[in-house]
């Protein structure tokens, strides 16, 4: 009896105390937070990460791996080690409560807080400072230095009185002088320290910088003479801590590049005073006495008229033997206008024959007007080719742009139609970068890519859903995939459009093996065809369900090694378990288990130059923290804790539901509960969908404002379910096969689980979802409530808009894509009239909350008017709230929108699900002339 009463005393207090856990409200948003930026030094010693609230001020922590202790570094941001791990450098930002107070009291934009650096070094702990930063970079490579690009901050002048400090003399000459002197306008400096070293050297009016990746080289653009336009080229040589000056005249110069050695140098001038200039570009060896002027507007090689563009990077290749540069035809200087702007006619003109429509041209208007076409200069053959031009204005390097090969592409043939055709076509070209010679190799094709040597091209045929293989040398077209008895397209592909490929990991040794992706498993296949196809992950994947992909650790690798493992990650889709695994390419044997679980991994990276890599993984109940272990996995540590207040508070769980939905269809979904769930007590349910979301079981939600849809946590701590649906669709009835999935889901539930008050379903759902919880009020009075989130009402007005965020025709989604309709507007009329919500308006019995944002760039805003003026005509209850100046979702940093979404969609669900006493905003609205002075919650 004694030991009962001691039991019972300790499950009554665990009771007490999972009882009194807090539920989850708005206010608790603003102190979560976030782990962003993660990175590891090169020898694998010290991790970086900031932990920033979602509201407010972050901070950068630095972890020691081996001493296993963390240093705070208040404010810190976008970090980045050293090459040699002895220090790191990072932003600081102002605090966010000095920002505020800066902007309450109107300070001028020039005058606000700004951001400012700083270098710690690991060893000392010591920190230096810097004011009123513009950027740093540190070089790739080994080394230990930073360079700090500084706005100039004026001395403040001297208070003692000037008879004390001046001579007659010095009087006299400062009559002479200005009584005041003009300040320097846009001036910057340029700080360059190795914090290790302890040394520090100033270079003033610095225009531009640029690092050798070796950080031997650093080269600069200072202003010499503001008045007369002086510049010059400087080069300080870190090893000789040493200045040259390369050149100094009155001209501009701009865009530095170096070579990977630190040896080499290329430059733009010129010597155009107006806004239009016209550049030359410049080589310099530093073993080599003198700079050439290497390309100018007569240069052979350059097309006549053509010349160096500012718009365009200059670059070499990793090998140093090339340099590649952006050309354009020459601007031309537009003498001042002499009629006025009210006289001039303002229109833009829509021609049917126009290659692409005026929204997509006014899109891309800057950066057309910033075209730039690559040009090769072959260093050691003093020889320009011009790559890419108007015909072909895409060109790719292949092998870290040393390789003899390009691969150029236009889609210029095929830009008319891609406002109805979902192929996105090109014209393929193999250019050989010695000569300059072109070859037309792939007609109307969407996918293709380079081999690392270029001796091969290989491309995906969407008419048999095959990938082949061009041999650049034997002119030789081998299909690769054809005969391989498994698809290498997206098998659960639901449009009315090709299904895409899987995909290509990359290419082992010397072009020997292109390595190409199925659902599952990972092929090694011989671009000859002389060799079988190999099953690398020997149908693993395929036996298991387990999707495989070759994650790459290194990116200075060019081709994947066969001779060590390689490291895969491993997704199940039968079981939703996620995992890392290694595979030797030259064995016959399958992927070997590294670490496997019951939850979400999230990006591996490992350290340069050690075993050890930093990642995370993450469940409902567990946020993503860091963790890191040498390459086998084990004996991992977790290096975080972003938020040990959540055990504080009422959470959320989830599990997977499955059923058979009214189409035949197996489906899976979610199903979220309270963590203090009582099944024996009833329960308001929110459904939210999209299409398919049930593979994410393990994603962490934190509690956080909306952007447009429900926070699953923060509902299920105040007490709702919510259920995620999966959805497959038929072409023609997207509507109906919404329908067919997410109400046999909820019958389903509702038919099992005694938990579930029917009464008391809502309906949520944002974009494609918003659509079909628009269509779903339509064909069922099941649910007590709804909210819509950027909703199309009606597709046959749909149809002929516009993207705005693209200016792309709205055409392609309906024919070929998401919408799903599969045909024209003409062709299919009745099909756009079933599923559009708007002509079922008078059976809309549901009241529904709809969120249409006026600077929506992906459904047009009109779209939710129009179902709103039919339900406020038909006297049915709705609101409609458009975020002045928002985009289709509400973007992160405005947080007061957020909220105020946030508040009203649960007090909206609140209301029609809880019975809560509806908020003024919804009795009484919120009248225009009212608008900014309350919110009527």
């Amino acid at each position: 009896m004694k030991k009962f009463l001691i039991y019972l005393l300790l499950f009554t207090n665990w009771i007490v105390g999972f009882s009194q856990k807090k539920v989850i409200t708005p206010n608790d948003f603003a102190n979560w937070n976030r782990i962003e930026n993660r990175l590891i030094s090169n020898d694998g010693k010290w991790v970086a990460y900031e932990l920033n609230r979602q509201k407010g001020d972050g901070n950068l922590i630095i972890h020691n791996v081996e001493k296993q202790t963390n240093d705070t570094l208040f404010l810190g941001y976008q970090a980045v080690f050293s090459p040699n791990s002895d220090f790191i450098a990072y932003k600081l930002k102002p605090a966010a409560d000095s920002l505020r107070k800066a902007k309450l009291a109107e300070v001028k934009k020039e005058k606000m807080p700004k951001d400012s650096m700083a270098v710690y070094n690991l060893t000392t702990k010591e920190s230096i400072k810097f004011p009123k930063l513009v950027s740093f970079a540190v070089p790739r490579e080994k080394t230990s230095w930073v360079a700090i690009h500084l706005e100039f901050e004026e001395l403040k002048a001297d208070t003692t009185p000037a008879d004390s400090l001046q001579s007659p003399q010095d009087k006299s000459l400062e009559k002479n002088k200005d009584k005041k002197k003009k300040p320097e306008k846009d001036r910057k400096d340029l700080t360059v320290l190795n914090p290790i070293s302890h040394q520090q050297f100033d270079f003033q009016r610095v225009e531009e910088f640029q690092w050798s990746k070796n950080g031997k080289t650093l080269g600069m653009v200072t202003k010499v003479n503001d008045t007369a336009k002086i510049y010059a080229l400087l080069r300080f040589d870190t090893q000789r801590c040493l200045t040259d000056t390369l050149l100094k005249d009155s001209i501009t110069i701009k865009n530095i590049a170096i070579d990977d050695s630190g040896l080499q140098m290329a430059f733009l001038t010129s010597r155009d005073t107006v806004k239009e200039k016209v550049f030359a570009a410049w080589y310099t060896s530093f073993d080599k006495i003198g700079i050439q002027r290497i390309a100018d507007t007569t240069t052979q090689g350059i097309p006549m008229g053509w010349a160096p563009s500012e718009n365009g990077s200059l670059y070499f290749s990793e090998d140093g033997t090339k340099l590649f540069l952006g050309t354009a035809p020459k601007p031309i200087h537009e003498p001042k206008d002499s009629i006025l702007d009210e006289e001039k006619p303002k229109l833009d003109l829509w021609s049917y024959n126009d290659i692409e429509i005026q929204p997509v041209q006014l899109k891309n208007l800057d950066k057309e007007k910033k075209r730039t076409y690559l040009a090769l200069y072959r260093i050691k053959e003093k020889k320009w080719l011009q790559l890419g031009d108007t015909l072909l204005p895409t060109v790719s390097l292949i092998n870290k742009n040393n390789g003899d090969w390009a691969l150029a592409s236009t889609d210029k043939p095929y830009l008319r139609e891609a406002s109805w055709n979902d192929r996105w076509l090109s014209d393929f070209y193999l250019i050989d970068l010695k000569s300059g010679s072109k070859k037309h190799v792939l007609k109307a094709r969407n996918q293709a890519q380079l081999s690392p040597t270029g001796r091969f091209v290989v491309w995906y045929n969407l008419d048999d859903s095959s990938y082949y293989a061009l041999d650049n040398k034997t002119g030789k077209n081998t299909s690769l995939t054809k005969n391989i008895l498994v698809p290498f397209y997206d098998e659960l592909n639901d449009m009315p459009t090709d299904p895409n490929p899987y995909g290509v990991a990359g290419w082992t040794e010397n072009d020997e093996q292109v390595l190409i992706y199925d659902r599952f498993d990972i092929w090694k296949i011989d671009p000859t065809g002389k060799q079988l196809p190999v099953n690398a992950t020997q149908g693993f994947g395929r036996k298991n369900q387990i999707c495989f992909r070759y994650l790459k650790l290194n990116p200075e690798l060019v081709f994947i090694p066969t001779n060590e493992p390689i490291i895969l990650s491993g997704f199940n889709e039968t079981n939703y378990q996620d995992g890392f695994y290694s595979l030797q390419l030259s064995e016959n044997n399958s992927p070997n288990e590294l670490l496997v679980g019951d939850f979400k991994l999230g990006t591996l990276t490992k350290s340069k130059e050690a075993n050890r890599v930093i990642w995370s993984w993450q469940t409902l109940s567990q946020y993503p923290n860091i963790r890191t272990s040498a390459l086998n996995f084990k004996n991992s540590q977790q290096l975080s804790d972003a938020n040990p207040q959540q055990s504080q508070y009422n959470w959320a769980t989830v599990e997977l539901v499955t059923w058979n939905s009214f189409a035949g269809d197996t489906l899976k979904g979610l199903l979220y509960k309270p963590e203090n769930f009582d099944a024996s007590q009833k329960y308001p349910m929110v459904v939210y969908f999209y299409e398919r979301s049930s593979d994410d079981i393990h994603q962490h939600y934190l509690p956080y404002p909306s952007h447009s849809t429900i926070n699953r946590t923060e509902y299920a701590s105040n007490g709702y379910l919510i259920f995620v649906p999966d959805i497959v669709y038929k072409t023609g009835y997207p509507g109906q096969s919404a329908y067919n999935a997410i109400i046999s889901g909820v019958n389903y539930l509702t038919n099992t689980f005694a938990f579930i008050d029917v009464k008391k379903m809502g309906l949520q759902g944002q974009s494609w979802g918003g659509y079909q919880t628009a269509y779903l009020i339509t064909q069922t009075n099941l649910f007590a409530a709804a909210m819509a989130g950027a909703p199309v009402s009606n597709m046959t007005s749909a149809y002929g808009g516009i993207r705005w965020e693209s200016g792309m025709s709205r055409m392609f989604q309906y024919e070929h894509t998401q919408s799903r309709i599969g045909g024209t507007l003409w062709e299919k009329p009745m099909l756009y009239f079933e599923n559009s919500p708007l002509f079922y308006a008078p059976k809309v019995a549901t009241p529904l909350l709809i969120m249409s944002n006026d600077n929506d760039g992906a459904v047009p805003w009109y779209q939710g008017i129009e179902f709103f003026m039919a339900l406020r005509r038909l006297n049915k209850p709705v609101w409609l709230v458009n975020y002045n100046g928002m985009a289709h979702n509400i973007e992160t940093k405005y947080w007061a929108n957020r909220m105020d979404l946030n508040i009203r969609m649960m007090q909206f669900f609140n209301h029609y699900l809880k019975g809560k006493p509806a908020p003024e905003w919804m009795e009484k609205g919120i009248p225009a002339i009212d608008k900014g002075k309350r919110l009527g919650y």
